[in-house]
């Protein structure tokens, strides 16, 4: 399929499906996007996808019903975001194309990652804070601990370990947004049944759950939203490597 038909295709996905609004300018840097992803991807592992459609619907999109989130919560748009362990910038640089007054941080532990996104944010000029550190690290760092209104991950694999980084950015009565396959997040060994004792802990709690369809895509998609009620206990998050090995 050519690149315009390509992102016609996508274009009207989104605003039939995700985004009325989003707009053609939007889709543009979205093209610009896409092309950097793919050129990048030829010199080291940045991102999987089998086809351009893979891309496009897969990570795009999937991106974008973060967004659809966000706007779900809250009418106002001057939030502040952080996207942990962000990779190639998703969901965190679809989330800021379509909701570009968001002040928004993307963590990444990879340097090589960290010099994709620099590249990609003077390209859309998106006016990104890019964080070369572990979220451990930070969420220790009264620069960041609940500095933070809206929390985003996606592809970060264990639940405990990734809410243990991830609440303790926020400030009470802001938003954990994670992205899971429906079949993940009803899991009972590492979906929501298994994360009760680490939310008890963390001082959130599950505000609502949303699905979706992707095209092309046999799996169904959820995205779980976490309202924080209550100051973190200062001892979370633990040293990097103790989530995974001692979950909550």
């Amino acid at each position: 399929m050519e690149k315009t038909e390509l992102f016609k295709n996508f274009r009207n996905f989104v605003t039939a499906n995700i985004l009325p609004d989003f707009s053609d300018e939007q889709r543009q840097k979205f093209e610009i996007y896409f092309d950097e992803l793919i050129e990048w991807n030829k010199m080291f592992n940045l991102i999987s996808f089998k086809t351009e459609n893979d891309l496009i619907y897969r990570h795009f999109c999937d991106s974008l019903y973060g967004a659809k989130a966000i706007k779900s919560l809250t009418d106002k748009t001057d939030l502040k975001a952080a996207d942990l362990g962000t990779g190639s910038g998703m969901p965190g640089i679809p989330v800021k194309i379509v909701i570009p007054q968001i002040k928004l941080t993307l963590v990444e532990s990879i340097a090589k990652k960290c010099k994709f996104l620099e590249n990609v944010d003077k390209k859309l000029g998106l006016n990104m804070e890019i964080l070369n550190k572990r979220a451990e690290e930070i969420g220790q760092n009264p620069a960041y601990r609940q500095k933070y209104d809206i929390v985003l991950s996606r592809a970060v694999s264990k639940f405990s370990p990734n809410l243990e980084i991830s609440i303790p950015l926020l400030k009470v009565g802001g938003y954990f947004i994670v992205h899971k396959t429906k079949n993940s997040a009803e899991s009972k060994e590492e979906g929501l049944p298994s994360v009760e004792n680490a939310l008890r802990h963390l001082g959130a709690k599950l505000e609502k759950i949303m699905p979706y369809r992707l095209p092309e895509q046999e799996l169904d998609y959820c995205i779980l939203i976490f309202k924080k009620y209550k100051d973190t206990p200062q001892q979370f998050p633990r040293n990097a490597g103790i989530p995974e090995k001692k979950p909550l």
